[in-house]
Formats: structure tokens, C-alpha cells, sequence
């Protein structure tokens, strides 16, 4: 990774409340929204020290996670529709007066479709408003906000979907999201440039696509990279950062093998915990699911095992899933219903295993559901453990110089004997940008600055 601003920031002038200053009016610090447990400000705050010093989030848990990690952070908890004032005021007040160097924003992904997003426009215009997510127009307050506090930069991370996303604007007609952030944003004097990321090429050993949309209003920059209307592009823009990896003459992308290779085996029924690591452990499998994934290969997905594992009668039919010889089942994914055995509907990126030589499959919220896209381990019977998606999704990364604590979160059901919650660990990794990959670019953003070196 390049070179971290915590050792250039002793070259800054320091304000009056502690803060490195650059130039007049701008504080060497950032602030977050829609903050999750603050994954990404880990990158931004642990791997270049540039200050986080406040966050805004909805979710009790999150919120928790962030104070616990950021002790420093002003947290506020709650409706960002209702808080985006407050949460102006807080870091005005904070910074005596100084706008932050940057602001970013992760508003929720869930919601974001290009799917019927003509049939939405249509429907709003003629009065006849189609049902939507209301999380989508979560970024309208954010906008606010950034309209309120005016940093030197910004960035919104989402899915790579939110190019093509329609909402109701502030006035409640249809609209284009990067449109709406081009129309509220550049009569401020941003520049701003939209691309889809692919943090692989940045060193993070798992497949993960966002839509980073970066935005600053220094003039050095808006004359280097001037507005656009259509600020979207396929290829990256001078506001991010080039690959890492993955390219001529660069490293390959960090594999499965290299990253988590070096952890003990488990196994989802005869040991799904390492006894020594809390974190290394897995839930267990019915034993249906366990005879579907100890039949299939690294890198298959048990919806092509047509062989039987009885009489060895090969190549069944895809729908087929009992021997024709013997008729025991063979080992694909079914569902028993009113004696009728069928199977189960879903894509064939289910019930998969990864591949030891590429990159994880992208981490999600359901990173311990077998059922789920892509998230068999390539060998052993189980799922990717919370200890190897922690180092997946680099948030357990050499880098850093502390370890993020779950330790006394309370989120859903508790484990007798555990300190911390599995499920939460799991949420909050799959939501999150990679912090390594968010460090990366923020150094780029410090690079490009000028007043940092």
C-alpha cells in the first residue's frame, strides 16, 4: 500500500481544538453515514489516521460496535431523516467551525435495482406511484448533509445497480440517483466521477463490485477534472485509484489459498469449532445438506452430481434425482413434499463450492448459509468460518494495529459461552466495504490533494 497520512500529518498546522488543519477552513478529519459497525472508517481512520469523528447509524447494534471501536467517535443513533440536521450541527460544532476534509456514505444496497426502473418512472409521472423501497431515497438526506458540511470530498459506496436506480427526488418526481447527486451537488462547485470498483484489484481476496462515486469541490482538481452531466463511466476515472493487482505487470489478485489456506481444518458436524480460535468456527449441516456438499467437487455446485454414489450408475438426467439403477438418492439438493421428491428451486451458483485458486466469492450477509450464492469451502464440509471472512473482507489485516472487537454486542438470540454474536459478525462483514480497499482509495484522494504530501 502506498504511503499513510499519519506520517505526514505532524507537517500540518494543528487548530486551536487539536485538529490538522489544511489551509483555512478544513480539518484533516472525516465523518461517516450510514456507517454500519464502521468497517470502512477502519481503513479510513486505523490505516491512514485521518480522524473519524463522527458516524451516523440506525441499527442499535452497529451503533454500538462503532462506540466501542471509535471511542473517539460522536455516534448518532437513529432515522437519518430525522438526525441529518443534528448530525450537521455536531461535527460544525466539533471542528469549531472548520468543514471536514471528507464525508462518506454507504447508504443501504438492498433496495438499489435496475429491474422495472422504466415501469417506476413511468408510474410516478402519471400519478399512479409503484411500490418502492424507501430505502432507496436514503440518499436524499445524505445529500443534505453534504450540501450542510461541504468537505473537500466525498464518497458513496453502493452497488454497482445504483447507476440505473430511479427514485422520487425532494420533489417527488422520478429521477436518475447519479442525477440527482450531479444536479444537487455540482452547482456547489463539485466535480464529481462515478465507476464500478472491483476490489480484488486492490488486494482484497474476495469478489466484491461496488459503484464508488467520488466528488471534490478543491479547484486545483475541478480544473484537472472538470463536471460532467453524465459523470458515470465503465472505466475508472482520475478519481480512482489505479489496480494494485490483476493487471500487466502487477501481483494476481490474493487467492482463497493464499489468504485463509494456512487456518486448521473443521468440519460441519464432527468439529464444526476450533478450540482454540472462537472466531474459527462454523454452523453445523443437516445431514442432507452434509450428503449433498461431501459429493461435490471444489468449484461445483451440487445441482450437477449425476452420478450415483451407490451403484456408481453415471449420468443421470439434471431433473433426475434418484438412481435409475438402484434407486437410492442422488446427492442433489431436494425438497420432500405430500411424498413427492423435487428439486430444490434455486440458481446453480447455490449449494457451490469455491475454487482454492481465485478469490472468494463475495462476502454477504448470508456468508453461513450453504444455500446461498457460492459459499461452500473448496474442500472441507462446511461454510467459511467467522475467522476467515474477518481476513477475507480484511478487517483481521496485518495493516491495522488493533483487532476490531465484537466482544459484548448484544444483536438477536445469544450462544451459551460465547461473548459475541456469530450472526452479527456474519451482517456486518457482508454489508460492509472492504476497509483495505477503502484505504486505498482515500490515500489515492490524499494523494491527488496535494496539500497532504
Amino acid at each position: 500500500m502506498a504511503k499513510k497520512t499519519q506520517s505526514i500529518k505532524s507537517k500540518l498546522p494543528e487548530s486551536s481544538n487539536g485538529f490538522r488543519v489544511l489551509g483555512d477552513d478544513v480539518a484533516l478529519a472525516s465523518a461517516s453515514l450510514f456507517s454500519g459497525g464502521g468497517i470502512g472508517d477502519v481503513g479510513i481512520e486505523w490505516g491512514l489516521g485521518v480522524p473519524v469523528i463522527a458516524a451516523c447509524e440506525l441499527v442499535p447494534s452497529r451503533a454500538e460496535l462503532i462506540r466501542r471501536n471509535f471511542p473517539d467517535t460522536q455516534v448518532l443513533e437513529g432515522d437519518i431523516w430525522k438526525l441529518a440536521n443534528g448530525y450537521v450541527s455536531d461535527v460544525q460544532k466539533h471542528l469549531g467551525g472548520l468543514r471536514p476534509w471528507l464525508l462518506t456514505l454507504s447508504p443501504p444496497c438492498q433496495g438499489m435495482s435496475a429491474n422495472g426502473a422504466g415501469r417506476i418512472s413511468a408510474a410516478i409521472r402519471s400519478g399512479k406511484r409503484m411500490p418502492e423501497d424507501k430505502r432507496n431515497r436514503l440518499v436524499l438526506p445524505g445529500i443534505d448533509v453534504l450540501e450542510g458540511l461541504r468537505p473537500d470530498w466525498f464518497l458513496i459506496e453502493n452497488v454497482r445497480r445504483m447507476e440505473n436506480t430511479v427514485i422520487r427526488n425532494e420533489k417527488g418526481e422520478p429521477e436518475n440517483i447519479l442525477k440527482l447527486i450531479g444536479r444537487r451537488l455540482q452547482p456547489l462547485g463539485y466535480t464529481i466521477r462515478s465507476s464500478i470498483v472491483d476490489f480484488r484489484r486492490y488486494g482484497v481476496p474476495h469478489h466484491r463490485e461496488r459503484l464508488i462515486t467520488i466528488g471534490s469541490r478543491l479547484p486545483s482538481i475541478v480544473q484537472e477534472i472538470p463536471p460532467l452531466s453524465d459523470f458515470f463511466s465503465k472505466e475508472l476515472s482520475g478519481l480512482h485509484p489505479r489496480p494494485s493487482h490483476g493487471g500487466p505487470d502487477l501481483p494476481s489478485p490474493v487467492t482463497l489459498r493464499e489468504a485463509v489456506g494456512h487456518l486448521p481444518q473443521l468440519d460441519s458436524l464432527s468439529q464444526p469449532i476450533d478450540s482454540k480460535d472462537a472466531y474459527h468456527r462454523v454452523p453445523s449441516w443437516n445431514e442432507s445438506q452434509y450428503y449433498w456438499m461431501s459429493n461435490t467437487s471444489e468449484g461445483k455446485t451440487a445441482f450437477d452430481n449425476h452420478d450415483c454414489v451407490y451403484c456408481k450408475t453415471e449420468g443421470h438426467a439434471p431433473e433426475v434425482v434418484f438412481c435409475r439403477s438402484c434407486q437410492k438418492p442422488l446427492p442433489k439438493p431436494t425438497i420432500s413434499k405430500n411424498g413427492t421428491t423435487r428439486l430444490v428451486r434455486g440458481f446453480r451458483t447455490s449449494y457451490r463450492r469455491m475454487t482454492w485458486d481465485k478469490p472468494a466469492s463475495t462476502i454477504t450477509m448470508n456468508s453461513g448459509v450453504i444455500s446461498s450464492d457460492m459459499k461452500g469451502h473448496p474442500d472441507q464440509n462446511r461454510v467459511l468460518s467467522l475467522r476467515e471472512i474477518l481476513i477475507l473482507s480484511t478487517l483481521d489485516h496485518p495493516s491495522w494495529n488493533r483487532a476490531y472487537q465484537f466482544e459484548g454486542v448484544r444483536h438477536g438470540r445469544s450462544q451459551p459461552g460465547l461473548n459475541f454474536s456469530p450472526r452479527l459478525v456474519r451482517e456486518v462483514v457482508g454489508e460492509s466495504i472492504p476497509p483495505l480497499g477503502m484505504s486505498y482509495i482515500i490515500q489515492h484522494l490524499a494523494d491527488l490533494d496535494g496539500r497532504l504530501k
